[in-house]
């Protein structure tokens, strides 16, 4: 398997509905993600939330990264999983970052993919200066026991923080961080 990318606009546009399709799927297939939409999904409205999230990562606010596998069923090679660094402007936090939709395609689970994600994101964030990263994932996920074992904090529980897809009813977030240049001295 190659190491994940970031997205480029000039070599990556026509993945966007690749991108799309696996959000939908991480929402509609167990665990059921709770990542931003709920379903029924409206026409335009998650490709329409995509470009946007690409456009910021041209104005420099962010990293999408991607990461490419073949399908074992097809034999094509696809987006398996991706996530994002999200680089908030902020003259009082300019090392935070934020990590963003951390998803892998059902097809593709168990395989490493959350791990190699992760640790490509925070390479990256460490090129960008941002050695402080924070995150929030819906309790009892099979991701709140993900990122421990990466070396994040657990903060703590906020109660009914988002809507399920499944069945609408609300779930707590929990919420991490990583200060990256702890893990360096260590």
């Amino acid at each position: 398997m190659e190491s994940p990318i970031i997205y480029s606009s000039s070599e990556h546009v026509s993945l966007l509905p690749e991108i799309v399709a696996l959000h939908q799927a991480c929402i509609t297939q167990p665990p059921y993600v709770i990542a931003t939409f709920l379903p029924p999904f409206k026409a335009g409205e998650m490709e329409a939330w995509w470009e946007q999230r690409v456009h910021e990562q041209e104005q420099g606010y962010r990293k999408i990264i991607l990461q490419m596998a073949v399908n074992e069923k097809t034999g094509k090679t696809e987006v398996a999983g991706y996530c994002m660094l999200g680089m908030p402007v902020s003259q009082t936090g300019p090392f935070r970052g934020i990590v963003e939709k951390l998803l892998v395609s059902p097809e593709h689970r168990r395989k490493g993919i959350a791990r190699r994600l992760m640790e490509r994101l925070e390479a990256v964030a460490k090129e960008e200066g941002r050695t402080l990263l924070t995150l929030d994932t819906i309790t009892g996920s099979p991701a709140e026991l993900i990122y421990p074992k990466l070396g994040y904090i657990q903060v703590g529980i906020i109660p009914n923080y988002g809507i399920s897809p499944l069945d609408r009813s609300l779930q707590g977030g929990t919420f991490f961080y990583k200060n990256l240049l702890a893990s360096v001295e260590k």
